[in-house]
């Protein structure tokens, strides 16, 4: 389908000459001679690209386009006049003009130019796709639940998407949410055409967190041949979400400090600051407060941090969500695995309920995700949930060695390799690095083992 362009020009013979070139190019076009009626074709018609007059006989172009930005797909603008000077230049580019070109112009010059307007705007165009359907994914309705935890989660979500808060803290246990929550405050939020970039500060070593964060010019380091940008500077007007902020490096929290105040830093091997309009949302399964009395996070970064902060609720204390998640996650994995159970049988119900959930919500999908892929039938079996504390298996502490029970009948290595590496993540408060450690793997083999079992958030 070719694009549409909306040509507004009262000088008749530039109008044909230009309609005639253009359409020649392979474009759809119209025109008009006034601006009244150019602002009623753009309405009705949702043009790609508008090449307007900046006099015209009826109104100015400057009113124009700020008449266009008030649609709710404004449409690129190229503006034309033969008063051209850097003034005019700066006001119709600040009003939102994509460029400026001075009559008498070549037409090459124009066909170049609307070239580039056309696929910026395709590209503009795209973007706004993508964060429309992260919209309807992420709305309000995402965090599942009639509970007063989530009530109140959610009634803080709208105060919050009201505002343009620069720094949330979101803390809670494994498996709450929390990404999910920070997605949904950036896409109910003003910045959520913007872009929404995630970083894992415990997934990435600490050699190169710091060159994802702040980014590095070249010759910074060995094998930075190329200037890269980090994604504090590739988020500029959005929203940047640092997860397990707290298993960041002290040394690496002090550079932090710096681009969370000022919201300037500087890329490595660089000597200028750079400054972004960012927000920052930071997430933690620990206890910061006793982090900082340990000398483990800095205390200025907390402080920052915390400007504003809220806790997500763990499954246990919302037992009466545990319902709809079931339905929810049973519907979900039905349509991912091409499944079609339809049964939930009372007896599974009862045990979500009295179970205790330690993996939280993250937890419950990877139940009921196995539950699903192996149920036969269009009831989802029992037989198939493997709980921390049913019969299947149980892993229990001593004070120096864990104790495995496992039944004869399910003693699969896969079963036992699964449970005791979950259990050496909780008794490491789910910190990657450490966990490795104890397990005598590498942190690469321990998160390969992780994705398998969709252990990673």
């Amino acid at each position: 389908m070719s694009s549409l362009i909306l040509i507004i020009e009262d000088e008749r013979l530039l109008c044909k000459q230009l309609h005639k070139a253009l359409t020649q190019e392979g474009y759809s076009v119209i025109t008009s001679y006034e601006g009244r009626e150019g602002i009623e074709i753009a309405k009705r018609e949702n043009p790609d690209l508008v090449l307007l007059d900046l006099r015209l006989p009826d109104t100015d172009g400057l009113e124009i386009l700020k008449s266009f930005s008030k649609f709710d797909h404004p449409p690129t603008a190229i503006m034309m006049t033969a008063h051209g000077n850097v003034e005019v230049a700066v006001s119709a580019i600040r009003v939102g003009a994509y460029d400026f070109i001075e009559k008498p112009f070549p037409l090459d010059k124009l066909k170049v130019m609307v070239r580039n307007a056309i696929r910026t705007s395709e590209l503009k165009n795209n973007v706004s796709a993508a964060a429309m359907r992260a919209q309807e994914k992420y709305g309000f309705d995402a965090f599942i639940g009639v509970s007063g935890p989530v009530n109140e989660i959610i009634t803080l979500f709208k105060k919050l998407t009201e505002t343009d808060p620069k720094t949330i803290l979101i803390t809670g246990e494994s498996g709450t949410g929390k990404g999910l929550a920070a997605k949904i405050l950036h896409y109910n939020g003003v910045r959520r055409q913007r872009p929404f970039i995630e970083l894992n500060c415990a997934a990435i070593p600490e050699t190169l967190l710091e060159s994802e964060l702040f980014g590095h010019e070249a010759g910074a380091f060995t094998d930075a041949k190329n200037l890269k940008k980090g994604i504090l500077e590739q988020a500029d007007g959005g929203t940047v979400f640092l997860d397990e902020i707290g298993d960041m490096s002290l040394a690496l929290q002090a550079k932090l400090v710096k681009a969370v105040e000022e919201r300037s830093f500087r890329r490595l091997g660089g000597n200028r600051d750079i400054s972004v309009d960012i927000s920052v949302i930071a997430a933690t399964n620990h206890d910061l407060k006793a982090l900082v009395k340990k000398g483990d996070f800095r205390e200025d970064l907390y402080h920052r941090l915390n400007v504003l902060s809220f806790e997500m609720p763990a499954l246990r204390d919302r037992k009466e969500d545990i319902p709809s998640l079931t339905d929810h996650f049973v519907s979900y994995f039905n349509v991912d695995l091409s499944k079609n159970i339809t049964e939930i049988p009372e007896e599974i119900r009862k045990t979500f309920l009295n179970y205790n959930w330690p993996g939280n919500v993250r937890e419950l999908r990877s139940t009921i995700e196995r539950a699903v892929l192996l149920s036969e039938d269009k009831v989802l079996n029992p037989r198939y949930l493997k709980l921390e504390d049913s019969e299947s298996l149980k892993v229990q502490n001593s004070e120096e060695k864990m104790v495995i029970d496992v039944p004869i009948e399910d003693a699969s290595l896969y079963q036992i390799e699964k449970k005791v590496i979950i259990k050496a993540l909780d008794l490491n408060n789910w910190n990657q690095t450490r966990t490795a450690e104890m397990l005598g793997i590498t942190r690469e083999v321990l998160r390969y083992r992780m994705k398998k079992w969709g252990l990673l958030s």
